[in-house]
């Protein structure tokens, strides 16, 4: 009978999550970095199978260079979610190519500090991750609003499994010392492989964030670096919104909303925290239930219509959302509070 190593399943499902998310693709102008991503965590598995599998070490150098590739390429793409731009510019990002070359030339010089060398590469990433994270969801300025929270759990998960490779690698370098690796390959199929699959679901959720279609002309109005105070920003914001209808734009997402008023992402993030005690998301979703709130009493259009029509684009976020604000199900809403007129505190 065929022996089929467990890290063999897992890049089926790692395969699954990639066309899953190449079908929902709406542009080839999108950033491909999450998807290089995925790609690169399911070669690792093949790879992570052959060695361990079946004992195959032929491969480990290509393993070795793409382990430590995958670190830098995860921060290029939450940078990107981040900031937005070029993907990869390479008079910008040379430095992350670094870690992959410093690898492939240890494998040709000088191959005993390369397992060294792998930890401080994961824990410097993965530190460089966590602090983004930290910074709170709003960091994440290319992401749309209603997506966010996800995208930023992603990067959580994405952080934090850098990390656990650094310990895992610690582990597995004592026990190749001390035991002969008599316990690698069970390390290796309790802490990475399913890792290597929450780490391809937490890439295709942060793709997802990400706005699909390219700005037009009328998001890069209002360039100017202003100063207001706080409540001046709030109160251009809420015009904006409230005045315009900007939060039906599915695609809203911090950076783009930054350029509409004309005032730098930073402050309005800092202005929402300060004044509201909110993220960026939660003030505008605020906005958007009470769209739907209104349209639940003035028409008898379905909910999901409704949801759609205010901005919303997942039916878990508007229903946890909606919940949030008001206190109750939109069905509810519309059954108990008929003529009741609702808007943003």
């Amino acid at each position: 009978m065929l022996f089929v190593p467990l890290p063999f399943v897992v890049t089926l499902l790692l395969v699954i999550i990639l066309a899953q998310l190449l079908r929902r693709e709406e542009t080839p102008k999108t950033s491909r970095l999450f998807v290089s991503l995925i790609v690169l965590y399911a070669v690792l598995s093949v790879l992570i199978g052959i060695r361990w599998g079946y004992g195959v070490l032929m491969f480990l150098p290509v393993q070795s260079v793409l382990a430590a590739s995958w670190a830098s390429l995860a921060w290029l793409s939450f940078r990107q979610l981040a900031k937005g731009g070029p993907d990869i510019l390479l008079s910008r990002d040379w430095m992350h190519f670094i870690p992959s070359l410093v690898v492939l030339s240890l494998i040709l010089l000088w191959p005993s500090p390369i397992d060294v060398v792998l930890i401080m590469i994961y824990s410097g990433y993965g530190l460089a991750l966590l602090k983004m994270a930290f910074s709170g969801s709003d960091c994440l300025s290319m992401a749309r609003l209603d997506e966010s929270p996800r995208a930023h759990r992603a990067l959580f998960v994405t952080a934090i499994f850098l990390l656990l490779f650094a310990l895992v690698d610690i582990v597995i370098s004592l026990d190749i010392n001390l035991n002969e690796g008599h316990y690698s390959a069970l390390i290796v199929s309790l802490a990475n492989l399913p890792a290597l699959v929450l780490l391809g679901l937490s890439s295709a959720i942060a793709d997802n964030a990400r706005v699909k279609r390219p700005y037009s002309e009328k998001d890069l109005v209002g360039e100017a670096v202003l100063g207001p105070e706080d409540i001046e920003v709030l109160k251009r914001v809420d015009e904006l919104l409230g005045g315009r209808g900007v939060f039906c734009d599915f695609d809203l997402n911090l950076d783009r909303l930054a350029r509409k008023c004309g005032i730098p992402s930073r402050k309005i993030s800092g202005a929402i925290n300060r004044i509201k005690n909110q993220n960026v998301s939660q003030y505008v979703n605020e906005f958007r239930v009470a769209e739907v709130c209104r349209l639940l009493i003035a028409s008898d259009q379905p909910i999901t219509t409704v949801m759609f029509d205010a901005g919303f684009q997942t039916k878990s976020n508007f229903n946890r959302e909606f919940r949030r604000v008001t206190g109750i199900s939109p069905k509810d809403w519309r059954n108990q509070f008929p003529n009741v007129k609702y808007k943003p505190q």
